[in-house]
Order: structure tokens, then sequence, then C-alpha cells
């Protein structure tokens, strides 16, 4: 379950299953309790934009605070809409807030180092959040429809058993406010690739349009991984419905910001 939090003015959401372990500090944040002005109001973690970028680090600030986090211990993304998972290290830490961004892409992040946040940015794309709660492994990927069609969801699930011993059993997965069917209009050869790799209950006909179902298809995917059904926390939260929380790409025709999917391990774990 996603909980709507507060902590002064800035509103976040967590997710029951990921709480209840006590081994992560983690948030989605919303658009509530930043700096930011226009169009960016007011918690914007976009620095591509005509924002400042003083507002943005205050941004994430407040946001890694109300979280137990520390801003400068975050780690941001190069997100270019592929299938590229980075494995975070110490020297990696503070990537993209303390200095510059070194990736040349990333849509995934993925660690299993205490004190290390993870964060992805969004506004309509999905926000994938991993917990393996025995070996206390962490992941946050951004799958967008390209994204999901090259199956990150998947990819991230299997980089933690590979790379990690993780067991499916063992991963929590969350899938975050995004777009959803209803509102995610698209051609019909968006929608041919949907239905050719994941069924055609991802593609729904909206007269004589195409909807694509990307949680549907996300979730498939997360099962054929071996993830249970039951580990799948998917909040069914529309971005472009609620846009004035939510930051929504297609809702203001691309004059917005980001909000950010945020994970760590707790540095005082065992």
């Amino acid at each position: 379950m996603f909980k709507l939090n507060h902590k002064g003015a800035v509103a976040y959401y967590t997710i029951s299953s990921f709480e209840e372990t006590g081994l992560v500090n983690h948030c989605i944040s919303t658009r509530e309790g930043g700096v930011s002005g226009g169009c960016y109001s007011s918690m914007n973690l976009r620095f591509n934009c005509d924002d400042a970028k003083e507002n943005v680090l205050e941004n994430f600030r407040r946001i890694a605070d109300a979280a137990g986090m520390e801003s400068d211990r975050l780690v941001l993304p190069k997100q270019v809409h592929e299938d590229n998972i980075h494995t975070i290290e110490d020297s990696d830490i503070g990537n993209g807030i303390v200095f510059e961004n070194k990736f040349v892409s990333a849509d995934g992040l993925i660690t299993d180092k205490k004190g290390a946040g993870l964060v992805t940015l969004y506004a309509d794309c999905v926000p994938l959040m991993f917990l393996d709660r025995r070996r206390a492994v962490i992941a946050t990927s951004h799958s967008g429809w390209k994204g999901t069609v090259k199956c990150i969801g998947a990819k991230t699930v299997r980089k933690m058993m590979s790379d990690y011993g993780s067991r499916p059993e063992d991963i929590l997965c969350a899938i975050g406010p995004s777009i959803q069917v209803d509102h995610f209009e698209v051609g019909d050869d968006v929608a041919q690739i949907f239905i050719d790799k994941f069924g055609s209950d991802t593609a729904v006909r909206y007269g004589d349009r195409y909807h694509v179902d990307m949680q549907r298809a996300i979730i498939k995917q997360l099962t054929g991984a071996g993830i249970p059904a039951e580990n799948i926390d998917n909040c069914g939260i529309c971005t472009y419905c609620k846009s004035e929380l939510l930051f929504s790409h297609r809702k203001t025709n691309g004059r917005r910001g980001n909000f950010g999917a945020f994970i760590e391990l707790r540095s005082d774990i065992k």
C-alpha cells in the first residue's frame, strides 16, 4: 500500500511493505513543499530546464530530509529511455548533486551499499522500486514505454539475482505513480509492439485510438522473472489525473518539472 505523508509542507508517498522491513529510507516525492515557481511549482527535481539550479538543489535537500536521507549522498542517473542499469559504488555517491553527472546512460540504479540514496525522476513514466529483504539489495528503474518494451523491470530483477544472489521470492517490487491506461494514448505502431510482446490486454482501443497499459505489461514481465504477484505493489495512481499533485508531461504539454523515487539502505542496519 502507498501512503501519502506530510512533513511540514512537504508531501510524499511511502510504501508500507518497504517500511515494514526496517531496512530502507525511501519515498516518492510530489509537487508539494518545494521552492520552485510557475510550471515547476513547487518541488521540482529537474535540472535540465529553466528553473534555477539553487531551487532544485534546495528541493532535493527538503525531500531528502523528509525521507530521513542526506541530499549530498544521493545518486542521480542519466535517463535516456534505455535499459542500462548502473551498479552504484561508494565513489558514485553525490553523482549529479555534489558533482556533475558522470553517467552516459543509466535508467536504473542498483546497490548493496548502505547510505547511498538512489534516485530516478519522472513526469508520467513508471517508477519501479525494488528491495531484496534477505540480501539487503535495492534498485530503482525508470520505465517509460521504451524501457517497458525493453523490460527494464525484469532486467533489474535478473541483475539482482546474478550480481547479488537475490531470490525472486525475497524481492519486493513497487510500481509508482505514472500515467494510467485511460490517458496513455499511443499510435498503432506502439500499440502493436505491446500486443506482440505482452499480449492484447496491454493495448486497449478507446474509439479509434489505442491506449497502452504499461503497468499491466510491467507486472507481466516481473512475474515472468519469478516475482510472486503478492510481492508487487501497484499503486494505481495516475499522474495525468493528479497533475496538481504529481508532474505530468502529457497533461502540461511538457511544461513541467520532475518528481522522484528515492531509496537507500539504512546505515544502521546489520
